[in-house]
């Protein structure tokens, strides 16, 4: 049966963590307040709310859209949250009104200095449940996205983590690390979707290491879905570093691990593991990466390069992971934010700093931080996910230009332990590729143009899906907290009930 609940339960604590840091940096010194509340108004037109060429419904959407951001850069208590809450209303149809929440927040908090931490992340946004069914672009609205199509395929889905870390040092020899690993995934009207998850790792590492250097780990992951059977994962395994010049690492290990991933009676199987890694960073600007893993029900590897020139960063990476539940990134979400998070990461280490320089390129780009970058699906049981993603980004004067190309082939580990798509596909690909061009009239007003084409396609019969939308955007500051936005959308969604969607849109946002 399908559940109904009005939010994601964990919603008030995501919130409470950063209403935290917010706090203690007004009590730091007297620094300037974090907090910046906001109120977004949107007014859009569609011709297709129902998404149904058969039954086509043309309306106005109205959004009001209060919200609020939080930053600390400094201090024991570090961190940035964006949050709206988003009303949306409809007329000159017969459809009701609804409520949506968008979330984005980071925590990093020192509790006892040089001993313990926390870190904690939280996100709500849109999913779609099945990767089959109807896809649609977000409506843009004030500092965010808005699914206010009438898109039956779409949840609301959350996810929080917390990740305590505790460090000591063992008789000067060693130092000790032992983390714990705490989280919720939530889809709100779904009846798969959730799941609670708790682990931990405890690290040994050598202190004052020279070019050759040891580590111990034992770690424990276990997954559990509601209505499902949980799955989990053990290992212990010892490993030499090695740092023959500051240019190049390497590393080893090998050791024993126990999971079930394929076993329908929770037994597990045993076996060895072992893999190795490698790190190149020539210069600052330049790393590549290269990680390979053993281990008994598939191997794993993970290949990165990053590059950054004067005006330009580039990115290209492939990985073969495992997930337990949802797919997409982190708690079922892959959203504009995570891949340009991802894509500036070595332009900026400080992933408080990093939130600021990404928003800013998102609204230059006028794209919105939370909507889908790429497709994902909902779905419970453990699956191997191969991923490949190409990204780069060009900045001139005036203009700038941002490409994305993804990858993500999803393989079932064992049959009858899935639940969703991959119940009835063992093998789902999904393909994404977006540009986005923005070019700045002045130093108030700028145009921005995004094209976006995700495709899917599955190993049974007719499982085959193709969403291209064509945005344009012009974006204006009337002062220093007042912004407008007038834009155009173009869809067109092809599968067995096929559909195209036009709409233009205007939003309003003011900050205090």
């Amino acid at each position: 049966m399908t559940r109904l609940r009005p939010e994601p339960r964990h919603l008030p604590l995501a919130l409470a963590l950063l209403a935290i840091a917010a706090h203690a940096q007004q009590g730091e010194g007297g620094t300037a307040s974090p907090i910046q509340p906001r109120i977004g108004f949107s007014q859009s037109w569609t011709d297709n709310l129902r998404l149904n060429d058969q039954e086509k419904d043309a309306a106005l959407i109205t959004t009001v859209s209060p919200g609020i951001s939080i930053t600390k850069n400094s201090g024991s208590l570090r961190g940035s949250l964006d949050y709206a809450l988003n009303g949306i209303t409809y007329l000159k149809t017969s459809y009701g009104t609804r409520v949506q929440n968008a979330l984005t927040a980071n925590l990093q908090a020192e509790i006892v200095p040089t001993t313990l931490y926390v870190d904690a992340q939280a996100n709500i946004g849109q999913q779609s449940a099945s990767a089959f069914g109807v896809q649609a672009t977000p409506t843009l609205g004030s500092q965010g996205s808005v699914a206010a199509l009438d898109n039956p395929n779409s949840r609301e889905t959350g996810s929080l983590t917390v990740s305590p870390l505790l460090r000591g040092q063992l008789g000067g020899l060693a130092s000790i690390d032992l983390r714990g690993n705490f989280s919720i995934t939530e889809a709100r009207g779904a009846a798969i979707g959730d799941s609670h998850g708790s682990g931990g790792t405890l690290r040994i590492t050598q202190l004052a290491p020279g070019r050759l250097s040891w580590y111990a780990q034992a770690m424990t992951q276990q997954v559990r879905p509601k209505g499902a059977i949980a799955n989990r994962t053990s290992s212990v395994v010892l490993g030499l570093n090695y740092v023959p010049d500051p240019d190049w690492t390497f590393s080893a290990n090998a050791g024993r691990e126990r999971n079930d991933y394929r076993s329908r009676d929770g037994s597990a199987e045993n076996g060895l593991t072992g893999g190795l890694t490698a790190q190149w960073s020539p210069t600052p600007r330049t790393r590549v990466n290269g990680d390979y893993q053993r281990h008994s029900y598939g191997n794993s590897h993970g290949l990165s390069f990053e590059h950054r020139m004067r005006n330009s960063v580039w990115r290209l990476s492939d990985s073969r992971t495992v997930t337990l539940g949802n797919t997409g990134g982190a708690g079922g979400l892959r959203t504009n934010y995570d891949l340009y998070s991802q894509l500036f990461a070595s332009l900026e280490p400080d992933p408080v700093k990093r939130d600021a320089l990404v928003r800013a390129a998102l609204l230059s780009l006028g794209l919105s931080p939370d909507a889908p970058a790429s497709l994902g699906f909902l779905s419970t049981g453990p699956s191997q996910m191969h991923s490949q993603l190409f990204m780069f980004t060009l900045q001139g004067v005036r203009s700038n230009i941002t490409a994305n190309v993804s990858r993500t082939v999803t393989t079932r580990l064992a049959s009858g332990l899935n639940q969703g798509d991959l119940a009835t596909n063992g093998l789902i690909e999904q393909r994404s590729y977006s540009l986005s061009a923005s070019y700045q009239l002045s130093p108030v007003s700028g145009l921005s143009f995004t094209a976006s084409r995700q495709e899917t396609q599955g190993d049974a019969t007719n499982q085959r899906t193709q969403l291209t939308s064509l945005l344009a955007n012009w974006n204006v500051r009337l002062g220093s907290r007042l912004s407008v936005q007038l834009g155009g959308r173009h869809s067109r969604f092809e599968s067995v009930t096929p559909y195209t969607e036009n709409a233009v849109y205007a939003n309003l946002t003011q900050q205090f």
